[in-house]
């Protein structure tokens, strides 16, 4: 069980009971581990002690109902669990720099935050009483330019990436924002469709693998789908792989020529897991590297931490992290990208291939394969003892979706490159294969409701313990196979029009 599927459920444990007291004793045995294991690795993820973590949760909340209520403070206090005004603003002046009363006359704003992937509640920073200096204006920040110096150079003007609906899987994602910066107009559709991802729905053949939706794990060979990529855009690549005897200073070296160049770098890693991210600039001679990363407000994965004014990541543990494995960059344009029937044999393929087994022997379900097995897996009541540990719900949570989110993500990027291949073609005067790539988008499109359907399940609608819980539950779980068993009907037509778009090309 990875940790940070210790985490999230901790995260999301406390924040559904920030009204009684968190005894970490009782909390860590109901997750299967130590006391002492359970407080060392909250504490080194998370940054704060668990116990700490909780008062700062209760504080939150109190913060909330200030803001949002008219109720009196003593009786907020003494709803989360302070017994005595003074302990409440003690506490309260300890996370917030202010007194509650001041707080609620200087009316500072609480809103909802993300706390961990799939747990959210009120959002409280530290407040000072006399406001920090102006921000540096927005068009400073986004505007591209280089900053460069004598140990150094931070491109500014990259866009953002980070999961948001339609855009969640990140080596497509950075691709896109790195080519738009350099001056590359490519949509994000078409990046997932070249590179296979929008087709993919991959199932590890032996165990429950939080690394299914890897794009690694599309084809055999796992840099594959990244090769794919910067091959759709025409361009050239170099890939410099961590191995047993790589320094750091070569990553940094690497890292240095591009960005000096006006380039960014897209790495694997330096925050959180082995997944993409843009490198956007260094400091200290490549120490401290800048950049953009889908889990850098994550604290669970490491993220969380310091921020340049500009948005960008700040931090020099990027080596230690064993996740930062690869580094690769961008080059100039140097070919034709390839032309529609290599993408469609890419859609093929993906689709139709049931096995995709790795040099080192790990295997994944593909194709239809993938959904028999997805729904073989939520079937068998034997995954789903009675009082299972919640980190141990939460790791088939995080599988179960994130095969929801290639089925709906992944397909709905899918059926808008069909449908821009199906605008081309009717533009081309080819309307028979046009209608049969509008075909091919509609199974696709059809495809991601059943997702949406599945969100949109009572019971599953809340992210976090309560989605977790509800797994749990043969009920939850019957509805969630019998959508999944239609959405790969769906599939499998989308691969049938797409065989058929094909072969009218030919």
């Amino acid at each position: 069980m990875e940790y940070y599927c210790l985490l999230q459920s901790a995260v999301s444990y406390i924040e559904s009971r920030v009204r009684s007291e968190i005894d970490c004793g009782r909390l860590s045995g109901s997750f299967g581990v130590s006391e002492a294991h359970f407080r060392d690795v909250f504490a080194a993820q998370m940054g704060i002690p668990p116990g700490r973590y909780a008062l700062s949760r209760r504080v939150a909340n109190a913060a909330f109902e200030m803001a949002h209520t008219d109720r009196s403070i003593v009786d907020i206090a003494l709803d989360f669990g302070f017994d005595c005004p003074d302990t409440f603003t003690r506490a309260f002046r300890r996370e917030t720099g202010m007194t509650p009363s001041a707080f609620r006359s200087a009316r500072v704003p609480v809103g909802r935050v993300r706390l961990a992937a799939g747990a959210y509640g009120p959002g409280l920073g530290k407040t000072r009483e006399v406001p920090a200096g102006p921000p540096r204006p927005e068009e400073i920040m986004t505007t591209s330019r280089i900053e460069k110096t004598g140990d150094s150079c931070v491109l500014y003007g990259v866009q953002k990436v980070q999961y948001k609906p339609g855009e969640c899987t990140p080596f497509p994602a950075s691709l896109r924002s790195c080519l738009n910066y350099m001056g590359q107009d490519i949509r994000y559709h078409h990046l997932m469709a070249a590179t296979g991802a929008a087709f993919r729905l991959r199932w590890n053949a032996s165990a429950w693998d939080p690394g299914n939706v890897d794009i690694m794990n599309v084809f055999a060979d796992p840099e594959e789908a990244f090769v794919r990529g910067f091959r759709a855009a025409g361009r050239s690549f170099s890939i410099l792989r961590r191995t047993a005897d790589s320094t750091k200073e070569e990553f940094a070296s690497f890292i240095r020529a591009e960005i000096d160049a006006g380039r960014p770098v897209i790495a694997l890693g330096i925050i959180g897991p082995p997944e993409a991210c843009i490198v956007t600039g260094y400091r200290a001679g490549g120490d401290v590297l800048l950049g953009w990363n889908f889990f850098q407000d994550f604290p669970e994965f490491g993220g969380g931490g310091a921020a340049d004014e500009s948005g960008y990541f700040l931090t020099d543990g990027w080596w230690e992290n064993p996740s930062t494995r690869m580094l690769m960059s961008i080059g100039e344009e140097c070919a034709e990208p390839p032309a529609l029937a290599g993408l469609l044999e890419t859609a093929i393929e993906v689709l139709g291939t049931e096995t995709v087994t790795k040099a080192g022997g790990c295997s994944h379900f593909g194709g239809q394969a993938a959904y028999r097995a997805l729904a073989a897996a939520l079937s068998d009541d034997a995954n789903f003892p009675g009082g299972m540990p919640l980190p141990a719900l939460f790791e088939r949570l995080m599988c179960v979706d994130d095969a929801l989110m290639m089925i709906g993500e992944a397909r709905a990027a899918g059926a808008a490159w069909m449908e821009e291949v199906a605008a081309s073609l009717d533009g081309s005067g080819k309307a028979a294969p046009a209608s049969l790539a509008r075909k091919a988008a509609e199974s696709l499109a059809r495809e991601r409701g059943v997702a949406d359907e599945i969100e949109a399940m009572p019971e599953w609608r809340e992210p976090g313990e309560k989605r977790a819980l509800a797994l749990a539950s043969p009920a939850v779980r019957k509805k969630i196979v019998a959508l999944v068993r239609k959405a790969a009907e769906f599939d499998q037509a989308a691969a049938a029009a797409i065989r058929e778009l094909r072969d009218a090309l030919r």
